[in-house]
């Protein structure tokens, strides 16, 4: 059983006599590769939905690499998409580039090749760039292969196809922990640009070096596989240096239900890909002034909210950081905030029942066919500081604001409190219909009277002021 080590840099001594100490920098680097959010394939007209969708109904020749198919012309709202994660991370946008076949045999992939804007001597989609502190090497297109189950030997080629975005980073991290928050901070960031597909998630190939060749770990789909596989790699490597082994470049597989490592294959060269330009796929030319437009149309980032939230607004980091997990959310807030509400003193109506009521319809402020206003939850602050209504009848409106808000002007006869007359005369109807809980009150059980409050509460429809009814409840039964 390998034992537990720190996950930074390794001393090791070296050699049995030897007082002398050997450091192993950990070096990881990563290959982020992303479901852009289009609407189509990357080279025909077959809808994205694959994930909604029965094996194989979302296909045509040209994504099952029938004989005789010719791709079409790149998606163009792809394209778009990659420009605007090339902006996000600064990088230099190459305008002019040519598709690549990269060859390899594995039952997945229906031509033969993948279709890529990778390569030997490929000039990729845009170079350089940081960000959250890690300089990004490359960034480039591609389109994914089909989905193979090993166990049935079935393909469904619903995913061939895809367009999917490949972002390569320096080997600049040095743990896992690192590794899984930056990933959080580029899916929140990609998710402003709406860059990616949200329910499809990222497939990342880790590659980890201590004191030998790199090891590269495949297809690894979640934060907790990423940092489960990083943890047992670098002691792996560092245990196989003590054993006298040599560490040769090679590919793994995280096996889950192990909790290990295993080897695939050795690593291949770009060599092993047999690379050529695309002969059936014009050269991809970027137009300047597009993506000038594109620039100009760019969201701001996550931290820019954040910071604003915090100086402007003077919101606790807390609620802060749970708005910024949404363009929509935080953007709703600053509406608010324009309605003359105190954003920051009413802010739970937006962190705990705005997401309340979204999550229980498992719906959010992005979705087509839900269409919350800010100015409608700004009407319905305002009564419940003025007392209009009471808090509890203002979460149950909220739970009818889903999937369309509505303004409490058009319904104020029907909304508002009732006057402690038609209050007294629930808590007459309450203590008739539960004798027996009265009694319970009156022999001194104090939670008998939030019983009773319920009720009043629930024949008013939430209408009734609960200090009203406790203190009338009370003088009622004396």
């Amino acid at each position: 059983m390998m034992g537990k080590r720190k996950n930074m840099s390794f001393k090791k001594e070296v050699g049995d006599s030897s007082s002398s100490d050997k450091a192993f920098p950990v070096k990881i680097g990563l290959e982020v590769h992303g479901y852009l959010d289009s609407r189509e394939k990357l080279f025909c007209m077959c809808r994205t939905d694959f994930l909604e969708s029965e094996a194989n109904s979302r296909i045509c020749p040209i994504c099952t690499g029938t004989p005789g198919s010719k791709p079409m012309a790149v998606n163009l709202e792809a394209v778009r998409k990659m420009v605007q994660i090339a902006i996000v991370f600064g990088s230099k946008i190459n305008l002019e580039t040519t598709w690549q076949r990269k060859h390899y045999d594995w039952a997945d992939l229906p031509k033969g090749y993948q279709t890529t804007m990778s390569g030997a001597h490929a000039k990729v989609n845009a170079v350089g760039g940081k960000f959250r502190g890690i300089n990004i090497t490359e960034l480039h297109l591609e389109e994914d292969p089909a989905q193979w189950n090993p166990d049935s030997g079935r393909i469904n080629y619903n995913r061939s196809g895809l367009p999917l975005i490949e972002i390569v980073t320096e080997p600049e991290f040095s743990d896992s922990e690192q590794v899984v928050e930056w990933l959080k901070g580029l899916l929140l960031s990609l998710s402003y640009i709406k860059a990616v597909r949200k329910n499809a998630g990222i497939k990342v190939d880790v590659n980890v070096s201590t004191y030998g060749e790199r090891v590269e770990m495949k297809n690894l789909n979640s934060l907790e596989k990423i940092r489960k596989a990083i943890d047992y790699e670098v002691v792996r490597q560092v245990e196989a240096y003590d054993a006298g082994k040599t560490q040769p470049r090679e590919t793994m597989a995280y096996d889950e239900s192990k909790g290990i490592t295993v080897k695939m294959r050795s690593k291949e060269g770009a060599a092993d890909y047999r690379f050529v330009p695309d002969p059936d796929l014009p050269v991809m030319k970027i137009d300047e002034k597009m993506v000038k437009e594109i620039r100009a149309g760019m969201p701001e980032m996550p931290e820019v909210k954040l910071e604003r939230l915090l100086k402007k607004y003077e919101v606790g980091e807390k609620d802060a950081k749970i708005l910024t997990r949404n363009l929509e959310l935080v953007d709703f807030f600053e509406r608010l905030a324009g309605n003359g509400i105190n954003a920051k003193k009413n802010i739970s109506w937006i962190t705990i029942e705005l997401i309340r009521v979204l999550n229980y319809n498992k719906k959010s402020l992005e979705d087509a066919d839900v269409e919350i206003l800010p100015e409608h939850l700004a009407e319905l602050i305002e009564a419940v500081e003025a007392g209009d209504i009471t808090v509890l009848k203002g979460k149950q409106i909220m739970n009818d604001f889903v999937p369309r808000s509505f303004s409490l002007r058009e319904h104020k006869g029907e909304i508002g409190n009732i006057d402690e007359a038609a209050v007294e005369n629930l808590c007459r109807q309450v203590i008739s219909e539960n004798a027996h809980v009265v009694e319970e009150y009156r022999a001194g059980k104090v939670a008998s009277l939030n019983f009773l409050i319920g009720g009043v509460m629930r024949l008013s429809e939430r209408r009734a002021d609960f200090k009203v009814a406790g203190d009338c409840l009370k003088r009622l039964i004396g």
